[in-house]
């Protein structure tokens, strides 16, 4: 039952077959939305079939990891619409107090009108001229009244108008407060759903703990993980540029459009619209935290790191290092909750095991914006992100492009 309210409410399954990237018209991006997925789809199966026969302990967590990762990307985006909706209602409250305002004010003045109609009385022509009005006078007063009475006449349409439209800004506000009370109660259940993800994860990990522990010194399973990784850039890589080749064939834009030791200098806005290449030395890491391993330092079975791997808890934001597109966002063995950023011109960033992604496959994003939530998904046995830079496919040291 869980299960299902997960696919109901989250749309469990991220799936890799939706690799977007910026075309001209509706009608291309379809196109090439369906052979790129065509591409990344086989390239799935492909990994999947290499690992039929050999599954690890910690692909027990992928399940709750992944919905876990999903359910709280349903909630930033149940916060972003509740946000927009509590702004229209507040924007509907605003023109309601206007419209009320501008009814009492023409209200009060048709009162005026007709309280001054009823102690001088209806004034005509005639009886003007049998008070011994000259015809000037009388004309004068006449086309004075005339006014009156058409002034009289809009004031009552005015009114008439500001009820109806009144009356709409009501209808419009109590829907909004329908959808916001609808949107708080999808927040209570995904939250319930939420907390029934973590307890299940919990409860899995601490049943297979001692096994992950065992498995990550197997020989082989991390140089299987290391493989795996690269496979997928560099299939990544591939179809990225499979898809620019084509975009340029037929003269169609290229590019992305887009507008132990402490870390303290975190990835902000302040490098948006710039060029990834020309951010050499003045990059900030993902996340604040404690750089616990380095690119290039000793691993396990005499490998060595292709990233860094910064400790930080669980629920700490991810930020993206500079503007790029998802190109990948799934659940990766040994890597749990991955998201792949395209800087273009060949450059990628990766950040892995993560509690939650919460960008999709194709979204563009900008240098600083949120885009993980920090976890220890995949195995990992201590609250961090991994955090990988390659180009061409090749991992190179993060701390080279970092400023100091």
């Amino acid at each position: 039952m869980r299960q299902v309210n997960v696919a109901n409410y989250c749309r469990l399954w991220l799936t890799v077959g939706s690799l977007l990237l910026v075309l001209p018209t509706h009608a291309d991006k379809k196109d090439e939305l369906g052979q790129l997925r065509q591409r990344i789809e086989q390239l799935q199966r492909d990994l999947a079939k290499t690992e039929e026969s050999r599954s690890e302990v910690a692909d027990a967590l992928r399940t709750s990891e992944k919905a876990i990762s999903e359910v709280n990307r349903a909630l930033m985006t149940l916060g972003r619409e509740q946000g927009q909706i509590s702004q229209n209602l507040a924007d509907l409250k605003s023109r309601m107090d206007a419209n009320r305002a501008d009814t009492a004010r023409q209200q009060e003045l048709l009162d005026r009108m007709i309280r001054h109609q009823y102690m001088h009385g209806n004034t005509d022509a005639m009886r003007l001229m049998l008070d011994g009005k000259d015809a000037a006078e009388v004309e004068r007063q006449m086309r004075y009244f005339g006014y009156v009475s058409k002034s009289r006449a809009a004031l009552v349409s005015g009114l008439k108008n500001n009820m109806a439209a009144l009356a709409e800004l009501e209808i419009a506000a109590r829907q909004k407060q329908i959808e916001l009370s609808a949107n708080a109660e999808e927040q209570r259940k995904a939250r319930l759903m939420l907390q029934a993800e973590r307890q299940a994860r919990q409860k899995t990990f601490t049943k297979i703990k001692a096994d992950i522990a065992k498995g990550r010194k197997e020989i082989g399973r991390l140089k299987r993980d290391e493989d795996r990784l690269a496979k997928l850039v560099e299939q990544l890589a591939k179809a990225i540029a499979k898809n620019r080749e084509e975009r340029r064939s037929t003269k169609t834009p290229d590019g992305i459009q887009r507008k132990g030791e402490a870390v303290d200098s975190v990835a902000d806005s302040s490098f948006v619209g710039k060029a990834f290449h020309s951010l050499k030395g003045k990059l900030r890491l993902p996340t604040r935290g404690e750089l616990q391993s380095r690119f290039g330092s000793p691993r396990e079975e005499g490998l060595t790191w292709k990233g860094l791997f910064i400790k930080s808890e669980t629920g700490h934001s991810v930020h993206a290092v500079a503007d790029g597109q998802v190109v990948f966002a799934d659940w990766l063995r040994g890597y749990g909750n991955l998201l792949i950023l395209d800087h273009g011109n060949g450059y990628m960033s990766l950040y892995g095991n993560n509690e939650s992604l919460l960008k999709q496959v194709g979204e563009i994003t900008q240098s600083g914006e949120k885009i993980a939530s920090v976890g220890s998904s995949g195995g990992a046995l201590e609250s961090g992100v991994y955090f990988e830079l390659r180009h061409e496919g090749k991992p190179f040291d993060p701390m080279k492009w970092v400023t100091k």
